[in-house]
């Protein structure tokens, strides 16, 4: 793919030297020729210093041709003039913008603009680190699709038996790496994590079975 770069920050120079190692045709832009040194002696595409947003700059970056644009410099307002461009003016088939700002990235999103926002990649990761993510299998037993769900016991669970929570559809606890039958009534203790059983059908409506 021919990909034009604006912006040779820590994002762009690293986005343009993995491409560049992948055999892509890139071109970096960016106002700072200094910066160009921070793709090192590995990159093995073309550097333009200007203005990104210069219609001429673009048209000597081959924008006419390009397949794809990412405007990554440290600028909102930057890079969404050069989406802007390098969509309604040169009609480039992927454009993707770099917001810092996430208030902003929803505003550009519904302008029909793809954005990207550091910020809530950083905090949906640091979701994810912080609070385990519900682990779901299905299985067929007899021609019967049987869900499983492995979820954390809300706080009020904790010190109540499994058999005054049956209509929850607990199927078992999962206690220091080891399984323990709902039938066997053990006490959901703070660490524990239960396995919920549904029906799920042929339609894909549950039901608690």
């Amino acid at each position: 793919m021919y990909i034009i770069i604006a912006g040779c920050g820590k994002i762009g120079s690293n986005l343009a030297l993995s491409l560049s190692q992948e055999n892509h045709d890139v071109v970096v832009i960016d106002n700072d020729p200094k910066k160009f040194e921070q793709l090192g002696s590995g990159f093995n595409g073309v550097v333009i210093a200007g203005i990104p947003i210069d219609e001429d700059v673009l048209r000597g970056a081959g924008i006419e041709q390009a397949d794809a644009v990412a405007a990554v410099t440290n600028d909102d307002n930057m890079n969404f003039m050069i989406s802007q461009i390098a969509d309604e003016l040169f009609g480039v088939p992927t454009v993707i913008t770099r917001l810092y700002d996430p208030e902003r990235d929803r505003v550009f999103d519904k302008m029909g603009l793809t954005t990207i926002c550091p910020t809530m990649l950083a905090v949906d990761k640091l979701k994810d680190m912080l609070i385990p993510q519900n682990e779901h299998a299905t299985v067929n037993l007899g021609g019967v699709n049987i869900s499983f769900r492995l979820v954390k016991p809300p706080r009020q669970f904790i010190g109540r038996s499994t058999a005054t929570l049956s209509s929850r559809n607990i199927f078992g606890v999962i206690r220091n790496g080891s399984f323990l039958f709902a039938n066997a009534d053990p006490i959901i203790q703070p660490g524990d994590m239960l396995i919920i059983s549904e029906y799920i059908g042929w339609d894909g409506d549950a039901e608690c079975i």
